[in-house]
């Protein structure tokens, strides 16, 4: 089991402002990472500075009210206190994000082959982290990437991980988001994008993986059916999301 280090015990700022509107039972949880190069510390003594260096730049620089995490993960296994559970962040670029998801961010970074390492560690950790999100924070069952909320790499080479539901407390397949897909109109949701990934990855698709479920992606999971077996409706539920994340 991750050790949990509270706010206090890696030195935090009071935050200026703390703000509880939040629906996590329409969304779930983001994994980031904190940068596109490599961060991770050697010594697990050098985590909470680290730490409270990421605190610092996103209110002095950002001018954010506090950390713009729920909770932070290291590659040794601790899991740092963010935000915490029922607090609005500041993490995801869009407003739905931030309404609707927490944010566990891995103190990792780098892209490609030159990527800090993944320890089970840090995997536990996170795990760790999506539990207490969910179990004391009401967050739906839904992983997701930051990617899938907005433009950008992060969180890397975590990423697979995350389709591949390596980080699911549970274990196996990565959980069905609770929010069934289908058109018209076309759904937005960032689970959507998780699952144009894997039907592109696992299944041989060239879907555009845009979170948004329109006629392309009907088709997909219309033609995606029809070779499982299951009932052929365009409706992305919790059979043909199984099916989809299902071991290959």
């Amino acid at each position: 089991m991750a050790t949990f280090v509270t706010r206090a015990q890696w030195g935090a700022r009071a935050p200026l402002e703390v703000s509880g509107t939040i629906t996590p039972q329409q969304g779930g949880v983001v994994i980031h990472h904190v940068d596109a190069v490599k961060v991770a510390e050697a010594h697990h003594t050098d985590c909470a500075a680290q730490v409270r260096s990421i605190q610092n730049f996103h209110m002095d620089a950002n001018g954010w009210s506090d950390i713009a995490y729920s909770h932070l993960a290291c590659v040794h296994g601790s899991l740092f206190e963010g935000r915490g559970e029922y607090v609005r962040t500041a993490a995801q670029g869009t407003t739905q994000g931030n309404d609707d998801w927490y944010a566990v961010c891995a103190l990792t970074g780098g892209t490609g082959g030159d990527y800090d390492v993944i320890t089970p560690e840090l995997i536990d950790a996170i795990r760790y982290g999506i539990t207490r999100l969910r179990s004391s924070g009401g967050a739906a069952p839904a992983i997701t990437g930051h990617r899938d909320h907005h433009s950008t790499t992060c969180p890397g080479n975590l990423y697979a991980h995350v389709v591949t539901g390596a980080v699911n407390p549970v274990g196996g397949p990565l959980p069905y988001p609770g929010v069934s897909f289908r058109q018209p109109p076309s759904l937005a949701h960032a689970s959507v994008a998780t699952w144009q990934l894997r039907m592109n990855s696992a299944h041989g698709y060239s879907l555009t993986v845009d979170g948004r479920y329109g006629p392309g992606s009907d088709a997909a999971c219309r033609s995606f059916q029809s070779r499982k077996a299951l009932t052929v409706d365009g409706v992305v539920g919790p059979a043909t999301w199984n099916a989809a994340f299902a071991p290959s």
